[in-house]
């Protein structure tokens, strides 16, 4: 007598062995989402915050180590990013070149970028690192990411300012968005 797995038997074993691989794939997939989604938001946040630790070096060295002598200090900081065409007290907000981050300087917003209406430009991601920074909006080092970065500004009194930094990005087809706020004084008056 021939003792050997029916037809039955042999489909109800390649059935569960299906099972088997399709959840585990089903898990594999959803970690690396997972991951992806994980970085964007840490990714996210060290954009935010990245602007926001250069406003206040630019604060600092404005308003703290020159005083108000020669149009510097706290007035002197505060015109830096009200200036006419990258006014980051505007409705549109603005964005910080790092490359060209002058900290020292109330007079030149060379550092700075204009938003539109529709929002600030992506930053490009410069994948091999042959830049210092590897978020930029200098398109020779790398590729547009899928992140832009908002800085918006708003006087709360003659000693105080708000500073409201947001950083967009797509997850998918699921936008996204991180901000932080901030609340700068001149706080050597």
């Amino acid at each position: 007598m021939n003792r050997g797995f029916t037809i039955i038997e042999a489909l109800v074993a390649i059935f569960i062995l299906t099972i088997s691989v399709i959840s585990m794939l089903s898990v594999t997939a959803s970690s690396a989402t997972s991951a992806r989604y994980a970085n964007n938001e840490i990714t996210a946040k060290y954009l935010t915050e990245e602007a926001v630790d250069y406003i206040r070096n630019s604060r600092d060295t404005i308003a703290f180590q020159h005083k108000d002598d020669n149009g510097y200090g706290w007035n002197g900081f505060i015109n830096k990013y009200e200036q006419s065409g990258t006014d980051c007290f505007s409705d549109n907000g603005c964005d910080i070149n790092m490359e060209k981050f002058a900290p020292s300087s109330p007079f030149s917003n060379a550092d700075l970028i204009s938003c539109s209406s529709s929002g600030c430009d992506k930053l490009y991601f410069d994948k091999k690192a042959l830049s210092v920074f590897f978020y930029s909006h200098n398109s020779i080092y790398g590729v547009k990411s899928i992140f832009s970065r908002t800085i918006k500004m708003k006087k709360i009194n003659n000693d105080q300012i708000k500073v409201t930094v947001r950083v967009d990005w797509a997850n998918g087809s699921l936008a996204r968005t991180q901000s932080i706020v901030v609340y700068l004084l001149n706080w050597q008056k």
